[in-house]
């Protein structure tokens, strides 16, 4: 046998001392030495006592035929061994033994004629390991589900340890699909450089580097030219790199609404990875006090950041081999330690004792020394600590996340059917968001706590991602439930539940809202306008120059006008809807006011599909487009030309009629004259011969030669004022009257009127029409006076604006100011429904044998009135006086 010879003693022993089974078969071989069988002929202590009486493993045992009960097992080992003592070939194998409840590692080797089998328990590892699995693939699907751009990304360096770019060691699928949307390139196998040529111009380079080399985290707004767009960008140094979290922020950028995203997420991540461990002790001097540190230990790990063998460093003295810890305040954060207790860290870039390295240091006191972990210890301590950091790394993940994250675990019945969903997993965002407690939220069931958003659908969405596997992604309304919010939801199958996260757009979505509902009620006022509105969009060629303008927004006159339907009228180009537009000038003005922001406004005349149109248009430069607004003017225009027509038509008339009635009664004074000195020689020489009944017919005839006379003067002095247009100066009107006066002082005397005048206004007008003017009005006063009492007349003025009397006046003239003079007299009055008509020409309201006059005294007034743009209006009552109101415009 293997350790019948007495030397193999210590051997035995030895093994017996191992933590491993180890145990050693001999083949057992036939007549005609084919192996039948293995005999064990040596188990070690740790082998007997693992097997728990689960197994035979004495001395003497057979593979086959004394553990029956494993009978499968023990038949597939025989043929395992069998192929090795054939080959010569080790196999090492890992696999699950139920009786022992147990993860085993076995490795079986030919030794001698026949088989050692060292077996190792790897139960704690095996769990160890698939906990760090199960942890990984949940922080995994968070990231892929993240709506949000996540890079991890690891320094490039030159020989002289300077930072010359980037490479990607981890990206979420939004942040790859990102950068092979915008850029082309796989951020996985291309340097940031490579994908993002110009990010050394935009600054991002140098800010990854900056956050690389001090340590600290930053957030940041960043714009990227290249693509256009706004980024809410956290960078977080982790390792000889960075992490960074991009959240593309464009459209809120632009729709006057900004989110928050969190930017500390990688800074978490930092927090917690370990690599190397070494032990100090204290040196002291004589006063107790600390002069130095001893290694006492180190791991593989520790003496590879230190970057010395662990044989150099154990036992020797820490500022001997390592004195640029002074320097960097490590010496000092050790002694702290030792003397208080404290738990220390510190993060340093250590560049000293021929090492340039950035080590993240944690200190703990042991005895009279220290532990420091530089993130680093054995290789089941790195296990636990990366679950550990995990695990911290996706509560802070979860908890910190912009977005709620709930993990949904389905609830089944007695028929395995799906009838709720218990909350597993519940951040604290989303709590908020639905004014639940958290403690209540966590473990409560849907229908319970939100029975109406079940119903409306999210129910079935969640077995449908539970049953399909198929990623969902979609926008919902949250009403009832004592909730109102709107969210972008993503559902991802995870083992057997359902993670979904939820991106609250609440705001987002009213603020849509109320943008579409102000668009509509925009585009109804303009609608309603009864002016035509578009607004026109450039369209550049290649070289960027525009050629021709789209519509992109118009109301229903713009269309009606095109004769188009709204549809197939907004997108269309200009020249499509007017081909003309080009070379009737329209192109080129709203070109010119595109270039120069000048605005334009101008009249236009078109025939449009056979009609003439005139439209009153205005340009403006609104942005990188032009207002046109416009309004139809054709009726408007035609009148004023029609208007125009007439009033030449009317001067011409005038022109004739004042020329006629000039002519007339200045050739009718001739004869006139003649009848009256024939008349005037028959009544001195000839009375005796015509008699009486002659001679009264000449006195009659004489009478009438004279109403002639002062009719054709009266005719001549108003066709002279209708035709007279001299230039106005100026006139004061208070001399006027005073002259007007003394002409009409013996008819004023002889009627014993009283005349009482303000202070007059000085005009710019005719002096001699409006002498006319106040002499025709006294005398009419002197000539309808009445008989049982004295004339009395007042003439006063004041200045008012034209609105504020009750008079018509233009509506230009409106807000005018104006002098008001008014004529009153106690005469014998008028009927009021003759005001307009003792203005006319020839009208009398009285017969010749009660009153001389032609009738056109007033006529002349008024004419006066109008020649100087003013106004008159007359007022009356029989038997109580006329009052004449005039207005002239002030200077």
């Amino acid at each position: 046998m293997l350790f019948h010879q007495p030397d193999t003693l210590a051997l035995s022993q030895l093994l017996d001392a191992l933590p491993d089974a180890v145990v050693w078969m001999r083949a057992v071989r036939n007549e005609t030495n084919e192996i039948v069988n293995f005999q064990i002929e040596y188990s070690n202590q740790e082998a007997q006592e693992r097997t728990q009486g689960q197994y035979q493993v004495s001395v003497g045992t057979l593979v086959l035929g004394n553990n029956e009960h494993d009978k499968p097992y023990m038949e597939q080992a025989f043929q395992t061994m069998c192929g090795i003592m054939e080959t010569g070939q080790a196999q090492e194998h890992s696999f699950f033994n139920s009786s022992l409840n147990g993860w085993y590692q076995n490795r079986r080797s030919k030794l001698d004629d026949g088989i050692l089998s060292i077996t190792r328990d790897i139960s704690r590892w095996k769990a160890v390991d698939d906990e760090r699995q199960t942890q990984n693939e949940l922080l995994q699907a968070i990231l892929d589900s993240s709506i949000n751009n996540i890079f991890v990304y690891e320094a490039i360096r030159d020989l002289a340890g300077q930072i010359c770019d980037f490479r990607v060691r981890l990206v979420n699928p939004v942040g790859r699909q990102d950068v092979m949307h915008r850029y082309g390139k796989d951020p996985l196998v291309n340097t940031l450089l490579q994908f993002r040529p110009d990010s050394r111009v935009s600054g991002q380079f140098n800010l990854f580097c900056q956050v690389v080399e001090t340590g600290q985290p930053i957030w940041a707004q960043h714009y990227f030219a290249d693509i256009q767009a706004w980024y809410d960008t956290s960078i977080t140094k982790l390792g000889d790199g960075c992490v960074v979290t991009g959240i593309d922020v464009t459209q809120q950028k632009l729709d006057l609404l900004n989110y928050k995203h969190q930017s500390d997420l990688i800074h978490n991540v930092l927090n917690g990875i370990s690599n190397g461990i070494m032990a100090f002790e204290a040196i002291r001097n004589t006063d107790g006090q600390i002069e130095d540190l001893r290694i006492s230990t180190a791991n593989q790990i520790g003496a590879n950041v230190a970057g010395k063998p662990i044989d150099q460093l154990v036992g020797r003295r820490a500022l001997i081999d390592f004195p640029g810890i002074k320097p960097a305040g490590l010496f000092d954060l050790f002694v702290e330690t030792i003397e208080t207790g404290a738990e220390l860290q510190k993060e340093l870039f250590y560049k000293a004792d021929n090492l340039d390295v950035r080590v993240h240091v944690s200190t703990s006191k042991l005895g009279d020394g220290l532990v420091v972990t530089y993130n680093d210890i054995t290789e089941s301590r790195r296990i636990q600590q990366e679950i550990v950091e995990t695990a911290d790394l996706l509560q802070t993940v979860i908890n910190n996340s912009p977005a709620a994250l709930v993990l949904y675990e389905p609830m089944l019945d007695n028929e395995n059917e799906i009838i709720d969903f218990r909350y597993k997993l519940v951040n604290p965002i989303a709590a908020e968001a639905t004014g639940r407690a958290l403690d209540y939220m966590q473990d409560n069931t849907l229908f319970s706590m939100f029975p109406m958003a079940a119903q409306q659908g999210f129910f079935d969405r969640l077995i449908h991602v539970l049953q399909t596997g198929e990623p969902l992604q979609y926008e919902q309304h949250f009403s009832g439930d004592d909730v109102d919010l709107w969210a972008d939801i993503t559902m991802v199958k995870q083992g057997d539940d359902v993670l979904t996260v939820f991106q609250y757009i609440t705001e987002l979505k009213r603020t849509q809202q109320e943008l579409e509902r102000s668009r509509a009620e925009l585009q109804t006022v303009i609608d309603r306008s009864q002016t035509g509105i578009f607004l026109f969009s450039p369209v550049r060629n290649e070289a960027g120059e525009i050629i021709d303008f789209r519509f992109r927004v118009a109301n229903r006159q713009a269309v009606g006008l095109a004769g188009g339907d709204v549809d197939t009228f907004i997108g269309s180009l200009g020249s499509s809807v007017f081909p003309e537009y080009k070379n009737n000038g329209l192109f080129d003005t709203y070109y010119r006011v595109h270039q120069t922001a000048e605005s334009c406004r101008f009249e236009f005349n078109a025939n449009l599909r056979g009609t003439e149109l005139w439209l009153d248009i205005m340009a403006t430069k609104m942005g990188d487009e032009v207002l046109v607004t416009f309004s139809d003017f054709t009726a408007l225009k035609q009148l004023q030309q029609q208007l125009e027509a007439s009033v030449i038509e009317l001067q011409r008339s005038n022109r004739n009629l004042e020329q006629f009635a000039y002519i007339a009664s200045h050739d009718l004074q001739e004869p006139l004259r003649k009848i009256q000195a024939f008349g005037d020689i028959i009544q001195v020489q000839y009375a005796s011969v015509v008699g009486e009944s002659g001679a009264d017919m000449i006195r009659r005839m004489q009478v009438a030669a004279a109403r002639m006379q002062v009719l054709i003067k009266d005719v001549l002095a108003y066709s002279r004022v209708s035709a007279k247009r001299e230039a106005h100066k100026t006139v004061d009107l208070n001399i006027i009257v005073t002259e007007v006066l003394v002409d009409l002082e013996t008819s004023i005397n002889d009627a014993q009127a009283i005349i009482q005048i303000d202070r007059l206004p000085i005009i710019a007008g005719d002096a001699l029409q409006m002498q006319q003017l106040f002499q025709n009005l006294i005398s009419n006063s002197l000539k309808f006076s009445h008989p049982d009492r004295t004339l009395g007349i007042s003439i006063k003025t004041r200045l008012v604006r034209a609105n504020e009397i009750e008079m018509a006046v233009m509506p230009s003239d409106a807000q005018r100011d104006f002098h008001l003079i008014e004529f009153a007299d106690n005469g014998i009055g008028f009927e009021p429904h003759h005001a307009d008509r003792i203005f006319q020409v020839f009208q009398r309201l009285h017969g010749r044998s009660e009153y001389q006059g032609t009738g056109i005294g007033l006529a002349i007034v008024q004419k006066v009135v109008e020649n100087h743009q003013g106004y008159i209006m007359a007022t009356g009552k029989p038997e109580l006086g006329a009052t004449f109101r005039i207005l002239l415009p002030v200077r």
